[in-house]
């Protein structure tokens, strides 16, 4: 049995890693590429020679400390953000990458359009290094939208602000209601 999981693994990688050949075949220099991951997809900009530029944590072996932070980056739990330029396939490991150029419309319409190429690489190697970090926002998908557009946004982080506020607000009309109608005893 564990000879078939096994093999049945190898398939995996082999398809994830034959997958994400295909996409960085088809990418070109500012396009965004979104790297799906388990509850949240991790966002960089293609600058081209298979190499990928994102807001990404870092967890130091010296850092004593590194991984207790609340909030995460690219799945490392950290209190740093860097901006990286690195290899497409060693960020797109462990999921199966999509470019994703979607905000284009969004942007165009309020006046944002796809930076040049060269705009959007001389940018990015002037950001590498450590960065702030925050993850409604300054996160890793507004990082890239701004590279794309000279914007930041996020739709992740949007759509989680919403539901906190939603989830908020439901918590004060449950209080409300409950005041209304006290329980009998």
């Amino acid at each position: 049995m564990s000879l078939s999981l096994s093999h049945r693994g190898n398939d995996l990688s082999y398809y994830e890693k034959k997958h994400n050949e295909t996409v960085l075949e088809e990418l070109e220099v500012g396009d965004m590429v979104e790297f799906p991951r388990d509850f949240f997809s991790h966002w960089g900009v293609y600058i081209g020679d298979e190499k990928i530029v994102h807001l990404t944590g870092d967890e130091s072996d010296n850092d004593p400390h590194a991984g207790e932070s609340f909030f995460s980056i690219s799945g490392v739990r950290c209190d740093k953000a860097w901006v990286k330029v690195e290899n497409f396939l060693d960020v797109a490991q462990g999921c199966l990458a999509k470019k994703n150029n979607d905000k284009d419309r969004s942007q165009v319409a309020a006046g944002n359009y796809p930076r040049p190429s060269d705009e959007i690489m001389r940018t990015a190697y002037a950001m590498r290094g450590q960065a702030e970090y925050n993850v409604f926002f300054d996160n890793c998908e507004h990082f890239a939208s701004y590279l794309r557009y000279g914007q930041k946004c996020s739709d992740q982080a949007n759509m989680a602000l919403g539901a906190i506020v939603l989830g908020g607000a439901a918590v004060v009309i449950g209080g409300l209601i409950g005041s209304l109608f006290p329980r009998k005893k």
